[in-house]
């Protein structure tokens, strides 16, 4: 029995504080998914706590032997997705947050970083502009360098689903980024 199903069996029999091993292993590549989803650190930061939430209250749907994290994942895939949805359907107004000071995306930021190569700063912004669906499969499989299979798993394709989309992402970059490449 690994520790995770043990934390996972913890959480199950009523051990509330059991959960935490599980968020604090996996709360930054759940919130860089949902950065990358909204390019907002306050709405990342939402939807990272709510992915946990959601992921807590559907633990009993997890299958023992599977990968936590690739569930992990897709249950949060699946909030990044409702809430650009939401999103879509409702804009925000100005009578929402009569305050608002417009929020910084990634696209706004990366260029005033001097740590980050002209590269890698293109290479930042036109993943931004990728459809969400390419663009998590290829920083599934390049930047968090996960296997065909796993990426399947985490967004509910086929292998070859997976391998497809995968292989679309790097065409629409390599068409993005032009002669960058």
């Amino acid at each position: 029995m690994t520790d995770e199903t043990r934390i996972i069996a913890a959480v199950l029999d009523g051990e509330v504080n059991a959960f935490e091993p599980l968020v604090a292993k996996y709360e930054k590549p759940i919130f860089n998914l949902m950065y990358r989803t909204t390019g907002s650190l306050d709405e990342a930061v939402e939807l990272t706590q709510e992915a946990f939430l959601k992921a807590y209250d559907k633990l009993e749907q997890f299958q023992l032997g599977r990968s936590f994290f690739s569930w992990l994942y897709a249950l949060a895939v699946n909030v990044g997705r409702d809430y650009l949805r939401y999103k879509k359907r409702h804009p925000p107004s100005i009578h929402d947050n009569p305050g608002h000071v417009a929020e910084r995306t990634f696209q706004d930021t990366a260029p005033e970083d001097p740590r980050l190569t002209e590269e890698v700063q293109s290479l930042f912004m036109a993943l931004e502009k990728l459809p969400i669906d390419y663009r998590e499969a290829v920083v599934l499989r390049y930047r968090e360098e996960r296997s065909m299979q796993e990426i399947a798993e985490m967004l509910n394709l086929s292998v070859s689903g997976a391998k497809m989309r995968v292989h679309r992402g790097l065409e629409k970059l390599r068409a993005i980024l032009g002669d960058d490449l």
